[in-house]
């Protein structure tokens, strides 16, 4: 009887157990490390996991997809995302420059998916011819950046500009519309999801200049995680991506929405 009862048991929770194999086994979640970057990483503190998209994230789940994986983002500034990488906690980040120092504990995809990353300056509404090229940054008092982020060489070295970081993107737009800033610099996909996004569409402008040098960007994977020894398998799937133009027509499609009606 008792014989009976386990086999019954057995019998209910066995199709229970497969289903939650992948989940459990060391190694089949991708721990992804997400840090706020519109569009490439959208959402918000009170989103759950299913809320959660932007150009990287889906370029990562259909990656994941591909590998039978399943995604578990973990939320992080980008200085934490860069530790937990090392320790190997999470096992791939995304948005990533390709610099030596993390090269000692990261392995970078072979291609990036992202070839420019456009910067440009940003003043209020009718103002934005005043920077047509790069000296006339001089004339300006004060330029607004983000805390911690890398622009592009010329202007991160620059000693020559009085630069004011704050900690938000959303602070330098609410900064400039209210004059306590003459200009900000921004990423130009980012500015423009927060334009259209927060309610800034027709209060800023873009400035004439525009710097469009090249700056790749990567996904990697931590040189401690599990995955470490797959990392050509991601390398197959993220060139076929490319080869394919599913990664194109993900970035392209995030794009178009969040430009600004007239760029």
């Amino acid at each position: 009887m008792i014989m009976k009862h386990m086999k019954f048991l057995f019998s209910a929770i066995y199709p229970l157990l497969l289903f939650l194999q992948p989940a459990i086994l060391n190694g089949e979640i991708l721990n992804y490390a997400i840090f706020p970057a519109p569009p490439y990483m959208i959402y918000s503190e009170e989103d759950d996991d299913s809320q959660i998209h932007g150009i990287d994230i889906d370029i990562v789940k259909e990656i994941a997809n591909q590998m039978n994986l399943e995604v578990k983002f973990l939320r992080c500034p980008w200085a934490r995302c860069l530790e937990r990488m090392e320790a190997g906690i999470v096992d791939i980040l995304s948005s990533a420059f390709k610099k030596p120092e993390r090269e000692v504990f990261m392995n970078y995809f072979q291609q990036p998916y992202l070839e420019k990353l456009p910067i440009a300056f940003y003043l209020k509404k009718g103002k934005g011819t005043i920077i047509k090229n790069y000296q006339d940054i001089y004339a300006l008092r004060e330029i607004g950046v983000l805390r911690g982020a890398s622009y592009f060489e010329q202007f991160d070295t620059d000693t020559k500009i009085n630069k004011y970081a704050v900690t938000s993107q959303k602070q330098l737009l609410l900064m400039l519309l209210a004059d306590r800033l003459e200009a900000i610099t921004g990423y130009v996909h980012t500015i423009n999801y927060r334009v259209v996004a927060e309610g800034f569409t027709g209060k800023i402008e873009k400035s004439l200049f525009e710097y469009n040098g090249v700056s790749e960007v990567y996904m990697a994977i931590s040189k401690n995680s599990p995955f470490a020894e797959r990392v050509d398998e991601f390398n197959r799937i993220n060139d076929e991506l490319l080869r394919n133009g599913v990664i194109y027509g993900i970035i392209k499609s995030y794009y178009d929405k969040y430009t600004p009606v007239g760029e």
